[in-house]
């Protein structure tokens, strides 16, 4: 069995920077295929580089939690194995991953109203950090229902730093299992409450409830085109294609990408197979693509939820703060996890059958990261030829 002692462990390196609270625009949302599939699809964006890993995760791999105080909290072993992305200021822990049964977490940030349980009340036996969720649930549960139990039960997770930010982690988890049942776990106002999601959808701020109430503002739209409209004397034609969708938000808020995923996603025709409904969410999370350049702050006008990685020091100067740094897909019927890196592009895949969960020790698998089209050109054949193929 692998221990780790500390959660922290290994991030001596990290303690002594400053990371400023980072802008993040994630997105979350789920499709079912027509043979019975149930896959969830996510983007992560962040401030800076996250430099994440694949993280393979064993049976038995023994964990401790963090109590307020960074002292050490609940112990745990890890009774399924798990897949992850990692990131490299905490390369034992996971953002987002799946376990041997199905059970897929996401974690989004939710700044401006995350508050976490009383740390003055933390029992130390109970106690995991925010940023430990993830592997706890995943090493322990195999369904939502028993997610839930845990979150209620098994665990405290306190008000306190995540050291490498040097900050409170403030999120919210996306949690579903091999049926087509979705919860979001939030801790707001010191509470934790638990919101039905039927929609499978996910972004950042405001809070769940406030989001999918406000998806009502857009009952209206539709994929459908509409057609002509006479306004008295005047015929109102429709030129183009997509005149069903006229009003979507289109900007990068969380409210407006929560929209357009909840409507993208019920929207989209799912694939006859899951590889084929694969396939289509990545399409739809294109949509939700952030490139280098499309959000930016000032260094000399800086909020603590759109700074993000960024220096005040000498001149002020426009600096990105968000880019996808990957998308996933947890296929969690046929327990297939998918990647794609903003500079890799090409789709990358991990099959959690294939993998031995009985082998000790955590592993880690590099992503591509390297913009590498493939060169075609010397497999031109005649015209001909090609037809007949």
């Amino acid at each position: 069995m692998q221990k780790l002692r500390h959660p922290l462990a290994g991030l001596v390196a990290c303690l002594a920077l400053s990371i400023p609270s980072p802008a993040v625009a994630c997105t979350a949302f789920q499709i079912k295929s027509n043979d019975g599939a149930q896959i969830y699809f996510r983007s992560m964006e962040f401030g800076y580089p996250f430099n994440s890993k694949v993280l393979v995760v064993p049976r038995g791999t023994d964990f401790t939690g963090t109590a307020p105080g960074g002292k050490p909290g609940k112990k745990w072993t890890a009774k399924y194995g798990f897949v992850g992305l990692n990131v490299d200021v905490a390369p034992t822990l996971v953002a987002d991953g799946q376990n041997e049964k199905g059970l897929a977490l996401g974690m989004l940030y939710l700044p401006g109203f995350t508050q976490y349980l009383d740390p003055e009340a933390a029992p130390a036996d109970k106690s995991i950090g925010s940023w430990e969720v993830l592997s706890y649930l995943l090493a322990n549960c195999s369904s939502v229902d028993e997610a839930v139990a845990a979150l209620q039960n098994d665990v405290y997770v306190a008000q306190q730093e995540f050291v490498p930010f040097k900050e409170v982690l403030a999120v919210h988890y996306w949690i579903g299992d091999s049926t087509d049942k979705v919860v979001i776990a939030e801790y707001v106002g010191g509470k934790l409450s638990i919101h039905d999601a039927p929609l499978g959808t996910l972004t950042n701020s405001p809070p769940y409830n406030w989001q999918e109430i406000n998806v009502s503002n857009y009952v209206d739209l539709s994929p459908v085109n509409v057609a002509e409209r006479t306004l008295g004397k005047f015929t109102a034609v429709n030129y183009g294609q997509g005149s069903g969708a006229v009003g979507l938000p289109g900007d990068m808020t969380p409210p407006s990408r929560f929209v357009r995923a909840a409507l993208f996603s019920s929207w989209a025709t799912p694939g006859a197979t899951a590889s084929d409904t694969v396939n289509l969410g990545f399409h739809v999370l294109n949509t939700f693509d952030i490139f280098n350049g499309a959000i930016q702050s000032n260094t000399a006008d800086q909020t603590p939820n759109t700074k993000g990685f960024l220096t005040s020091a000498g001149q002020p100067k426009l600096v990105n703060t968000d880019t996808t740094e990957w998308a996933v897909a947890h296929d969690r019927t046929n327990l297939k996890t998918y990647i794609r890196t903003y500079t890799g592009l090409e789709i990358q895949v991990v099959d959690l059958k294939a993998i031995d969960f009985g082998q000790p020790g955590m592993r880690v698998i590099a992503l591509q990261n390297d913009f590498a089209p493939e060169d075609i050109t010397s497999k031109a054949q005649p015209l001909a030829a090609a037809k007949a193929e």
